[in-house]
Order: structure tokens, then sequence, then C-alpha cells
């Protein structure tokens, strides 16, 4: 049973202000002081595949802080992009990739290249997709947050 689970997910908006976000869950809950906020500086246009891949190389620049479990919001495209620039990470660790895409739940890792539609009534479902939604809701909220500080008239304190 995994102890530790992050989870990426980025926004935008049509490829604008394009920022990332990574909750971490320990033993099943937010463990809020791993929350981790990117401002995608790589690339200058929408592509979702390299944002995601900035954002999971900068987090795990130190490897002791691999979790047991990474989950990418996104499907096979989404994993198979991340597991091409994490594969050195990931060598020799038990820590375990997977994405997880919204329509109909589904589970893409190397176990399952062709995707796993997920019991939703099962709790560790229910714990993946909370988590997703938790890194969604992170990603969506830092997005909101950077567009209104650089917006003409924004008043800074």
């Amino acid at each position: 049973t995994p102890r530790s689970i992050d989870c990426f997910d980025i926004s935008h908006k049509q490829g604008h202000a394009m920022v990332g976000a990574c909750v971490r869950f320990v033993d099943g809950k937010p463990e809020t002081k791993n929350i981790r906020h990117f401002h995608i500086r790589s690339i200058s246009q929408q592509n979702d595949y390299a944002a995601l891949q900035e954002i999971v190389q900068r987090r795990y620049a130190d490897e002791r802080n691999l979790p047991d479990v990474i989950v990418i919001d996104g499907g096979k495209g989404q994993l198979s992009a991340v597991s091409a620039v994490l594969h050195d990470v990931l060598a020799g660790t038990d820590t375990t990739l997977i994405s997880l895409a919204k329509r109909e739940e589904t589970v893409f890792s190397e176990q399952f290249p062709e995707g796993k539609v997920l019991n939703q009534k099962s709790v560790p479902a229910q714990l993946l997709i909370a988590l997703r939604d938790y890194a969604h809701h992170r990603a969506i909220s830092f997005h909101r947050a950077t567009t209104q500080r650089s917006a003409p008239g924004f008043l800074a304190d």
C-alpha cells in the first residue's frame, strides 16, 4: 500500500499564463506543506505535455522528494511524456508512475498501457479521484490568482 502519492496538473487559458500544481497525500490525506505551484518557464505556447515534463523535472530535481506513487492528470499521452523525462530518475526506485483520465476514470500505467477503468465505488479509486480533483483545483486556483495579479489595474499590497 502506498503511503505517499503526488499528483500533477496544469492550468492555462488557451496556452497563456501556463501554471502547474503538485499536491501530496500522505496516508490518504492532503499534506499542505508539500503543495507546490509552478510557473511554466520553458514554453510560450500551449503544449500540455511539455508543461507537465517541466514541472515534474523541477519537482524531482532532488530524488529524495520522490513519493511512492506519482499520478498525472491525463491519459496515455501525458503519461508517456512524463515517463520519458522521469525514466532515469525512477530507475531503481519503488516509485510507480500512473495517469488518471477523467473520462470514465481510467488509469494508465506500465501495467495497464491500454487503460483500466476504475471501480468508482472502491476506496482506492475514490482516493485517486479525490487526489486528482484536488490537484486540478489547486492548479486552477493558482492560475486564477496569477492572472488576477498580472491584470491591468491590479494594485498589489
